[in-house]
């Protein structure tokens, strides 16, 4: 009964992340054209580098990426691409769209298709960043969706975050994604010491909401 209860309350607590994440009073008074294209998805406070026009797009995208509506979040990250053809960011979010931690599945070729339409490698996409956190981010993408076994991926993954958390320890979005990707990084079966890890993390970050 309590492996159950606690379950309930971990889930409980990555539904309300995905809600939650990133929301700030002072984000609220954002202009009413974004608050029209969020709707009742959040607010999220994640600067990253693109035209005015399309960032309420990325950042529609990033909340449904957040509540684990995937395609949804997809077709915001490439309306972000269709208003700015150079916006970094939004090819990296429709990357993320086809990794699901929770379920343990992940579009692995859909998502490499995605990174291809910035730039073709790695390295070529890395020169198009112009912020560190970007660059980081990039990086972690990079991994997720790069050479090797999927768990060997997503364990390596799970580690870049952790690192980022620890060079950008103010940035709500790093510990987020910090916590999604030790659900994925979760193998044998129910791990309660991993699930209260990620649970705490949630916390942390509604505490600073």
């Amino acid at each position: 009964m309590k492996k159950q209860c606690f379950i309930f309350q971990f889930l409980a607590l990555v539904t309300i992340l995905g809600i939650f994440v990133s929301c700030s009073s002072e984000e609220k008074t954002k202009a009413k054209k974004e608050e029209a294209i969020t709707g009742q998805l959040g607010v999220v406070d994640f600067k990253v580098s693109g035209s005015e026009a399309a960032q309420p797009y990325f950042e529609k995208g990033l909340l449904l990426l957040h509540s684990f509506e995937y395609e949804d979040a997809r077709d915001a990250f490439v309306e972000a691409q269709k208003l700015d053809t150079t916006f970094a960011m939004a090819y990296w979010g429709e990357a993320m769209s086809h990794n699901h931690s929770l379920w343990k599945k992940q579009a692995l070729d859909e998502a490499r298709t995605a990174l291809a339409k910035l730039a073709p490698t790695a390295e070529e996409r890395q020169a198009l960043l112009k912020t560190d956190l970007e660059k980081d981010f990039f990086k972690g993408v990079e991994i997720l969706f790069g050479e090797g076994t999927k768990y060997d991926r997503d364990i390596a993954y799970q580690k870049h975050m952790k690192s980022l958390c620890a060079k950008h320890p103010d940035q709500l979005e790093v510990s987020a994604f910090y916590a999604i990707s030790l659900l994925g990084s979760a193998r044998n079966g129910r791990d309660e010491v991993l699930y209260g890890k990620t649970a705490q993390i949630a916390k942390s970050i509604l505490a600073e909401n």
